[in-house]
Protein backbone atom coordinates (compact mmCIF):
# COMPACT_ATOMS: atom_id res chain seq x y z
CA UNK A 1 0.00 0.00 0.00
CA UNK A 2 2.78 2.27 0.73
CA UNK A 3 4.69 2.00 -2.77
CA UNK A 4 0.83 2.16 -4.12
CA UNK A 5 0.57 6.03 -2.05
CA UNK A 6 3.84 6.52 -3.51
CA UNK A 7 3.00 5.75 -7.29
CA UNK A 8 -0.19 8.45 -6.92
CA UNK A 9 1.87 11.04 -5.08
CA UNK A 10 4.71 10.65 -7.83
CA UNK A 11 3.35 10.00 -10.72
CA UNK A 12 -0.33 9.91 -11.29
CA UNK A 13 -0.89 13.36 -9.18
CA UNK A 14 1.71 15.04 -11.46
CA UNK A 15 -0.42 13.96 -14.61
CA UNK A 16 -3.98 14.58 -12.87
CA UNK A 17 -3.00 17.79 -11.76
CA UNK A 18 -2.00 19.01 -15.64
CA UNK A 19 -5.21 17.58 -17.09
CA UNK A 20 -7.51 19.62 -14.67
CA UNK A 21 -5.31 22.72 -15.60
CA UNK A 22 -5.56 22.50 -19.14
CA UNK A 23 -6.97 25.06 -20.49
CA UNK A 24 -9.42 24.17 -22.61
CA UNK A 25 -10.68 21.29 -20.86
CA UNK A 26 -11.11 24.28 -17.87
CA UNK A 27 -12.55 26.44 -20.52
CA UNK A 28 -15.34 23.85 -21.49
CA UNK A 29 -16.14 23.41 -18.07
CA UNK A 30 -16.20 26.70 -16.67
CA UNK A 31 -18.30 27.29 -19.96
CA UNK A 32 -20.87 23.99 -19.86
CA UNK A 33 -21.24 25.42 -15.86
CA UNK A 34 -22.28 28.38 -17.17
CA UNK A 35 -25.40 27.15 -18.30
CA UNK A 36 -26.52 25.73 -15.24
CA UNK A 37 -28.80 28.31 -13.85
CA UNK A 38 -30.58 27.71 -17.26
CA UNK A 39 -30.79 24.29 -16.42
CA UNK A 40 -32.14 24.70 -12.73
CA UNK A 41 -34.39 26.93 -13.85
CA UNK A 42 -35.88 24.94 -16.78
CA UNK A 43 -35.89 22.07 -14.45
CA UNK A 44 -37.91 23.62 -11.70
CA UNK A 45 -40.43 24.43 -14.57
CA UNK A 46 -40.49 20.91 -15.29
CA UNK A 47 -41.27 20.14 -11.98
CA UNK A 48 -44.12 22.30 -11.87
CA UNK A 49 -45.48 21.43 -15.07
CA UNK A 50 -45.35 17.59 -14.58
CA UNK A 51 -45.49 17.37 -10.21
CA UNK A 52 -44.90 13.77 -8.82
CA UNK A 53 -47.95 14.26 -7.35
CA UNK A 54 -51.38 13.55 -9.27
CA UNK A 55 -53.69 14.97 -7.60
CA UNK A 56 -51.22 18.54 -8.57
CA UNK A 57 -51.07 17.32 -12.27
CA UNK A 58 -54.41 17.60 -13.00
CA UNK A 59 -54.74 21.10 -11.58
CA UNK A 60 -51.42 22.29 -13.86
CA UNK A 61 -52.73 20.63 -16.87
CA UNK A 62 -54.26 23.49 -18.57
CA UNK A 63 -50.65 25.61 -18.45
CA UNK A 64 -48.41 22.82 -19.52
CA UNK A 65 -48.11 24.54 -22.90
CA UNK A 66 -47.39 27.51 -21.53
CA UNK A 67 -44.46 26.35 -19.12
CA UNK A 68 -43.23 24.34 -21.96
CA UNK A 69 -41.90 27.55 -23.77
CA UNK A 70 -39.77 28.57 -20.87
CA UNK A 71 -38.49 24.64 -20.72
CA UNK A 72 -37.40 25.77 -24.26
CA UNK A 73 -36.25 28.83 -23.59
CA UNK A 74 -33.65 27.03 -20.76
CA UNK A 75 -32.58 23.72 -21.92
CA UNK A 76 -33.20 24.38 -25.52
CA UNK A 77 -30.56 27.30 -25.97
CA UNK A 78 -27.44 25.29 -23.47
CA UNK A 79 -26.15 24.77 -26.65
CA UNK A 80 -26.34 28.58 -27.90
CA UNK A 81 -25.09 29.59 -24.10
CA UNK A 82 -22.40 27.05 -24.55
CA UNK A 83 -20.73 28.30 -27.42
CA UNK A 84 -20.28 32.43 -26.31
CA UNK A 85 -19.25 31.18 -22.57
CA UNK A 86 -16.37 28.64 -23.85
CA UNK A 87 -15.06 31.14 -26.04
CA UNK A 88 -15.03 33.75 -23.66
CA UNK A 89 -13.42 31.70 -20.68
CA UNK A 90 -10.57 30.60 -23.10
CA UNK A 91 -10.12 33.58 -24.18
CA UNK A 92 -9.65 34.86 -20.64
CA UNK A 93 -7.21 32.40 -20.05
CA UNK A 94 -4.81 33.65 -23.06
CA UNK A 95 -5.62 37.44 -21.70
CA UNK A 96 -7.24 38.58 -25.19
CA UNK A 97 -10.39 40.12 -25.46
CA UNK A 98 -12.75 38.30 -24.24
CA UNK A 99 -16.08 39.60 -25.49
CA UNK A 100 -15.28 39.72 -28.76
CA UNK A 101 -14.21 36.19 -28.53
CA UNK A 102 -17.84 35.14 -27.32
CA UNK A 103 -19.43 37.33 -29.98
CA UNK A 104 -17.50 35.54 -32.85
CA UNK A 105 -18.12 32.14 -31.39
CA UNK A 106 -21.99 32.84 -30.97
CA UNK A 107 -22.10 34.05 -34.42
CA UNK A 108 -20.14 31.17 -36.03
CA UNK A 109 -22.20 29.00 -34.40
CA UNK A 110 -25.73 30.00 -35.59
CA UNK A 111 -23.76 29.85 -38.84
CA UNK A 112 -24.05 26.52 -39.19
CA UNK A 113 -26.86 25.93 -37.48
CA UNK A 114 -29.82 24.03 -39.66
CA UNK A 115 -32.58 26.26 -40.41
CA UNK A 116 -36.16 25.26 -40.55
CA UNK A 117 -38.29 24.80 -43.70
CA UNK A 118 -39.70 28.31 -42.51
CA UNK A 119 -36.43 30.04 -42.53
CA UNK A 120 -36.01 29.78 -38.42
CA UNK A 121 -33.60 28.45 -36.18
CA UNK A 122 -33.73 25.37 -35.25
CA UNK A 123 -33.73 24.49 -31.11
CA UNK A 124 -33.01 21.31 -32.09
CA UNK A 125 -29.29 22.36 -32.38
CA UNK A 126 -29.48 25.11 -29.85
CA UNK A 127 -29.54 22.72 -27.28
CA UNK A 128 -27.56 19.99 -25.83
CA UNK A 129 -27.79 18.78 -29.56
CA UNK A 130 -25.40 21.44 -30.42
CA UNK A 131 -23.18 21.14 -27.63
CA UNK A 132 -20.09 19.68 -29.19
CA UNK A 133 -20.28 22.01 -31.95
CA UNK A 134 -20.22 24.95 -29.65
CA UNK A 135 -17.19 23.39 -28.00
CA UNK A 136 -15.46 22.99 -31.43
CA UNK A 137 -16.31 25.81 -32.68
CA UNK A 138 -15.54 27.99 -29.60
CA UNK A 139 -11.97 26.43 -29.42
CA UNK A 140 -11.42 27.27 -32.96
CA UNK A 141 -12.38 31.39 -32.87
CA UNK A 142 -10.54 31.69 -30.22
CA UNK A 143 -7.53 30.17 -31.32
CA UNK A 144 -7.11 32.13 -34.90
CA UNK A 145 -8.19 35.07 -32.74
CA UNK A 146 -4.72 34.48 -30.60
CA UNK A 147 -2.81 33.41 -33.44
CA UNK A 148 -3.57 37.33 -35.14
CA UNK A 149 -2.96 38.78 -32.00
CA UNK A 150 0.17 37.06 -31.47
CA UNK A 151 1.29 37.80 -34.78
CA UNK A 152 -0.19 41.49 -35.03
CA UNK A 153 -2.12 41.17 -37.79
CA UNK A 154 -5.14 42.80 -36.28
CA UNK A 155 -6.47 46.84 -37.40
CA UNK A 156 -4.98 48.94 -34.20
CA UNK A 157 -6.72 52.63 -33.96
CA UNK A 158 -4.73 55.55 -32.89
CA UNK A 159 -4.62 56.41 -29.30
CA UNK A 160 -7.87 58.72 -28.02
CA UNK A 161 -10.29 56.06 -29.77
CA UNK A 162 -13.00 54.41 -27.07
CA UNK A 163 -11.74 51.65 -26.13
CA UNK A 164 -14.82 49.45 -27.31
CA UNK A 165 -14.59 51.34 -31.01
CA UNK A 166 -10.69 50.06 -30.36
CA UNK A 167 -11.70 46.16 -29.74
CA UNK A 168 -14.42 46.37 -32.82
CA UNK A 169 -11.53 47.03 -35.12
CA UNK A 170 -9.42 44.77 -33.26
CA UNK A 171 -11.70 41.86 -34.12
CA UNK A 172 -12.56 42.38 -37.68
CA UNK A 173 -9.88 40.03 -39.58
CA UNK A 174 -9.77 37.75 -36.76
CA UNK A 175 -13.30 37.35 -37.02
CA UNK A 176 -13.60 37.82 -40.78
CA UNK A 177 -11.45 34.47 -40.72
CA UNK A 178 -13.05 32.79 -38.60
CA UNK A 179 -16.51 33.00 -39.63
CA UNK A 180 -15.03 32.46 -43.27
CA UNK A 181 -13.66 29.10 -41.92
CA UNK A 182 -17.05 27.57 -40.62
CA UNK A 183 -18.97 28.62 -43.25
CA UNK A 184 -16.52 27.05 -45.46
CA UNK A 185 -16.10 24.00 -44.14
CA UNK A 186 -20.42 24.11 -43.13
CA UNK A 187 -20.99 24.45 -46.98
CA UNK A 188 -18.34 21.69 -48.57
CA UNK A 189 -20.12 19.46 -45.80
CA UNK A 190 -23.59 20.02 -46.98
CA UNK A 191 -22.60 19.90 -50.88
CA UNK A 192 -20.71 16.59 -50.74
CA UNK A 193 -22.28 15.30 -47.63
CA UNK A 194 -25.42 16.27 -47.55
CA UNK A 195 -24.47 16.72 -43.70
CA UNK A 196 -24.38 20.47 -42.01
CA UNK A 197 -21.34 20.63 -39.42
CA UNK A 198 -23.26 19.80 -36.77
CA UNK A 199 -24.50 16.74 -38.09
CA UNK A 200 -21.25 15.86 -39.31
CA UNK A 201 -20.11 16.37 -35.49
CA UNK A 202 -22.84 14.59 -34.08
CA UNK A 203 -22.51 11.79 -36.23
CA UNK A 204 -19.32 11.06 -36.37
CA UNK A 205 -17.98 12.47 -32.66
CA UNK A 206 -21.06 13.35 -30.99
CA UNK A 207 -23.24 9.63 -30.75
CA UNK A 208 -19.87 7.42 -30.71
CA UNK A 209 -19.41 9.72 -27.63
CA UNK A 210 -22.57 9.28 -26.30
CA UNK A 211 -22.87 5.80 -26.68
CA UNK A 212 -19.66 4.89 -24.82
CA UNK A 213 -20.28 7.73 -21.68
CA UNK A 214 -23.69 6.43 -21.27
CA UNK A 215 -22.68 2.88 -20.72
CA UNK A 216 -22.10 1.63 -16.86
CA UNK A 217 -18.56 0.85 -17.87
CA UNK A 218 -17.74 4.23 -18.52
CA UNK A 219 -19.50 5.58 -15.47
CA UNK A 220 -17.73 3.15 -13.22
CA UNK A 221 -14.07 4.12 -14.80
CA UNK A 222 -15.22 7.85 -14.31
CA UNK A 223 -15.89 6.79 -10.65
CA UNK A 224 -12.82 4.98 -10.30
CA UNK A 225 -11.09 8.31 -11.34
CA UNK A 226 -12.66 10.36 -9.31
CA UNK A 227 -12.06 8.72 -6.05
CA UNK A 228 -8.77 7.77 -7.07
CA UNK A 229 -7.90 12.01 -7.78
CA UNK A 230 -9.39 12.70 -4.43
CA UNK A 231 -7.20 10.34 -2.63
CA UNK A 232 -4.28 12.42 -3.72
CA UNK A 233 -5.95 15.48 -2.71
CA UNK A 234 -7.41 16.70 -6.63
CA UNK A 235 -11.23 17.67 -7.15
CA UNK A 236 -11.95 14.84 -8.77
CA UNK A 237 -15.24 15.57 -9.57
CA UNK A 238 -14.32 18.58 -11.28
CA UNK A 239 -12.09 16.87 -13.56
CA UNK A 240 -13.93 14.47 -14.56
CA UNK A 241 -17.27 16.35 -14.76
CA UNK A 242 -14.93 18.96 -16.87
CA UNK A 243 -14.56 15.81 -19.81
CA UNK A 244 -17.65 14.02 -19.55
CA UNK A 245 -19.98 16.69 -18.11
CA UNK A 246 -21.31 17.94 -22.01
CA UNK A 247 -22.44 14.26 -22.11
CA UNK A 248 -24.02 13.88 -18.68
CA UNK A 249 -26.21 17.25 -19.36
CA UNK A 250 -26.91 16.06 -23.37
CA UNK A 251 -28.43 13.01 -21.38
CA UNK A 252 -30.19 15.12 -19.01
CA UNK A 253 -31.55 17.36 -21.23
CA UNK A 254 -33.03 14.33 -23.19
CA UNK A 255 -34.49 12.83 -20.14
CA UNK A 256 -35.87 16.42 -19.56
CA UNK A 257 -37.50 16.08 -23.01
CA UNK A 258 -38.63 12.87 -23.21
CA UNK A 259 -40.45 13.63 -19.56
CA UNK A 260 -42.08 16.64 -21.05
CA UNK A 261 -43.08 14.20 -23.82
CA UNK A 262 -44.95 12.47 -21.70
CA UNK A 263 -43.09 9.16 -21.93
CA UNK A 264 -43.53 6.57 -19.19
CA UNK A 265 -39.94 5.45 -19.35
CA UNK A 266 -36.99 7.77 -19.88
CA UNK A 267 -34.12 7.34 -22.44
CA UNK A 268 -31.37 7.62 -20.27
CA UNK A 269 -29.95 6.14 -16.64
CA UNK A 270 -26.72 7.58 -16.81
CA UNK A 271 -26.91 11.48 -16.46
CA UNK A 272 -26.07 14.39 -14.57
CA UNK A 273 -28.05 13.85 -12.04
CA UNK A 274 -26.81 9.68 -11.84
CA UNK A 275 -23.64 11.20 -10.75
CA UNK A 276 -24.39 14.05 -8.46
CA UNK A 277 -27.23 13.10 -6.74
CA UNK A 278 -27.06 9.13 -6.58
CA UNK A 279 -22.77 8.15 -7.18
CA UNK A 280 -22.32 11.55 -5.04
CA UNK A 281 -24.85 11.38 -2.41
CA UNK A 282 -23.46 13.35 0.87
CA UNK A 283 -20.07 14.10 -1.35
CA UNK A 284 -17.63 11.58 -3.28
CA UNK A 285 -16.92 8.28 -1.78
CA UNK A 286 -20.71 8.94 -0.12
CA UNK A 287 -19.24 9.75 3.15
CA UNK A 288 -21.84 10.65 5.56
CA UNK A 289 -21.95 7.13 7.03
CA UNK A 290 -18.16 7.64 7.72
CA UNK A 291 -19.37 10.75 9.79
CA UNK A 292 -22.01 9.11 11.62
CA UNK A 293 -20.06 5.85 11.87
CA UNK A 294 -17.40 8.53 13.41
CA UNK A 295 -19.80 10.26 15.58
CA UNK A 296 -21.20 6.99 17.42
CA UNK A 297 -19.14 3.92 16.97
CA UNK A 298 -15.52 5.56 17.08
CA UNK A 299 -13.41 5.64 20.14
CA UNK A 300 -11.59 8.34 19.30
CA UNK A 301 -11.50 11.55 20.42
CA UNK A 302 -10.38 13.10 17.52
CA UNK A 303 -12.47 11.18 15.25
CA UNK A 304 -15.34 12.01 17.11
CA UNK A 305 -14.49 15.76 16.85
CA UNK A 306 -13.87 15.26 13.52
CA UNK A 307 -17.56 13.66 13.18
CA UNK A 308 -19.18 16.38 14.76
CA UNK A 309 -17.63 18.81 12.05
CA UNK A 310 -18.33 16.96 8.97
CA UNK A 311 -22.37 16.38 10.24
CA UNK A 312 -23.78 19.12 9.12
CA UNK A 313 -21.70 20.16 5.80
CA UNK A 314 -22.38 16.37 5.27
CA UNK A 315 -25.81 16.68 5.04
CA UNK A 316 -25.70 19.02 2.09
CA UNK A 317 -23.54 17.00 0.53
CA UNK A 318 -20.10 18.44 1.07
CA UNK A 319 -17.49 16.63 2.41
CA UNK A 320 -13.97 18.08 2.26
CA UNK A 321 -14.25 18.25 6.21
CA UNK A 322 -13.88 14.32 6.18
CA UNK A 323 -11.55 14.04 3.20
CA UNK A 324 -9.04 16.38 4.69
CA UNK A 325 -9.85 16.10 8.44
CA UNK A 326 -10.05 12.62 9.28
CA UNK A 327 -7.79 12.19 6.49
CA UNK A 328 -8.70 9.91 4.00
CA UNK A 329 -6.20 11.48 1.28
CA UNK A 330 -3.06 10.14 1.20
CA UNK A 331 -4.56 7.13 4.13
CA UNK A 332 -3.45 4.13 2.89
CA UNK A 333 -6.43 2.51 5.21
CA UNK A 334 -8.99 4.57 4.36
CA UNK A 335 -8.69 5.27 0.77
CA UNK A 336 -9.77 1.57 -0.19
CA UNK A 337 -13.71 1.66 1.19
CA UNK A 338 -13.59 5.62 -0.13
CA UNK A 339 -13.27 3.74 -3.66
CA UNK A 340 -14.91 1.19 -3.06
CA UNK A 341 -18.38 2.76 -1.68
CA UNK A 342 -19.14 4.76 -4.70
CA UNK A 343 -18.67 1.68 -6.93
CA UNK A 344 -20.70 -0.20 -5.14
CA UNK A 345 -23.60 2.95 -5.20
CA UNK A 346 -23.14 3.04 -8.60
CA UNK A 347 -24.30 -0.73 -9.17
CA UNK A 348 -26.62 -0.46 -7.24
CA UNK A 349 -28.48 2.47 -8.52
CA UNK A 350 -27.92 1.76 -12.22
CA UNK A 351 -29.35 -1.87 -11.80
CA UNK A 352 -32.61 -0.25 -9.83
CA UNK A 353 -33.07 1.96 -12.84
CA UNK A 354 -32.32 -0.50 -15.39
CA UNK A 355 -34.85 -3.01 -14.19
CA UNK A 356 -37.08 0.42 -13.81
CA UNK A 357 -37.71 -0.45 -10.05
CA UNK A 358 -36.84 3.54 -9.24
CA UNK A 359 -37.46 5.88 -12.29
CA UNK A 360 -35.04 7.57 -14.08
CA UNK A 361 -33.83 11.09 -13.47
CA UNK A 362 -35.20 13.87 -15.41
CA UNK A 363 -34.87 17.08 -13.60
CA UNK A 364 -31.36 18.90 -12.58
CA UNK A 365 -31.40 20.23 -9.08
CA UNK A 366 -28.98 22.31 -6.98
CA UNK A 367 -26.27 19.38 -5.45
CA UNK A 368 -26.27 20.87 -2.38
CA UNK A 369 -29.93 19.42 -1.92
CA UNK A 370 -30.11 16.77 1.12
CA UNK A 371 -30.50 13.29 0.33
CA UNK A 372 -34.03 11.86 0.29
CA UNK A 373 -35.09 15.14 -0.98
CA UNK A 374 -32.68 15.39 -3.97
CA UNK A 375 -33.59 11.60 -4.90
CA UNK A 376 -37.20 12.61 -5.00
CA UNK A 377 -37.14 16.03 -6.94
CA UNK A 378 -34.86 14.42 -9.64
CA UNK A 379 -36.99 11.72 -10.36
CA UNK A 380 -40.57 12.17 -9.07
CA UNK A 381 -40.03 8.74 -7.63
CA UNK A 382 -40.34 8.34 -3.69
CA UNK A 383 -38.55 5.31 -4.28
CA UNK A 384 -35.45 7.38 -5.22
CA UNK A 385 -35.52 8.41 -2.03
CA UNK A 386 -35.24 4.75 -0.56
CA UNK A 387 -32.91 3.95 -2.92
CA UNK A 388 -30.72 6.08 -1.29
CA UNK A 389 -30.89 5.11 2.20
CA UNK A 390 -30.13 1.79 0.57
CA UNK A 391 -26.94 3.37 -0.85
CA UNK A 392 -26.06 4.89 2.47
CA UNK A 393 -26.38 1.69 4.46
CA UNK A 394 -24.15 -0.55 1.95
CA UNK A 395 -21.35 2.62 1.90
CA UNK A 396 -21.40 2.46 5.43
CA UNK A 397 -20.90 -1.58 5.74
CA UNK A 398 -17.89 -1.08 3.56
CA UNK A 399 -16.34 1.94 5.82
CA UNK A 400 -17.08 -0.14 8.93
CA UNK A 401 -14.42 -2.82 9.03
CA UNK A 402 -11.85 0.36 7.98
CA UNK A 403 -12.99 3.14 9.87
CA UNK A 404 -12.69 0.28 13.21
CA UNK A 405 -9.02 -0.10 11.99
CA UNK A 406 -8.03 3.26 11.64
CA UNK A 407 -9.73 4.26 14.70
CA UNK A 408 -7.87 1.72 16.76
CA UNK A 409 -4.68 3.13 15.28
CA UNK A 410 -5.98 6.81 16.49
CA UNK A 411 -6.66 5.45 19.79
CA UNK A 412 -2.86 4.53 20.28
CA UNK A 413 -1.64 7.36 19.72
CA UNK A 414 -4.05 9.43 21.87
CA UNK A 415 -2.39 7.07 24.25
CA UNK A 416 1.09 7.60 23.97
CA UNK A 417 0.27 11.45 24.57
Amino acid sequence: MEAFISFLENHFMPIAGKIAEQRHLKSIRDGVVSTMPLLLLGSLILIIAYPPISSLEALVRPYVDDLSKIVNATFGIIGLVASFSIAYSLAGSYKIDQLAAGILSLSAFLIVVPITEDGGISLTWTGSRGLFVAMIIAIITVEIQRKFVEKNLIIRMPEGVPPSVARSFAALIPGFMSLLLVWSVNTLLLKTLNLSLPEFINKVVAVPLMNIGGSLPAMLLAVFVVQLLWTVGIHGAAVVEGILGPLWIAFAEQNAAARAAGEAVLPNIISMQFFQIFVQSTGSGVTLPLVLLMLFAARSKQLKAVGKAALGPGIFNINEPVTFGLPIVMNPIMIIPFILAPLAVTLITYFAMAINLVARPYAIIPWTTPMILSGFLTTGDWKAGVLQIINVLVAGAIYYPFLKLWDRNKLEEERDI
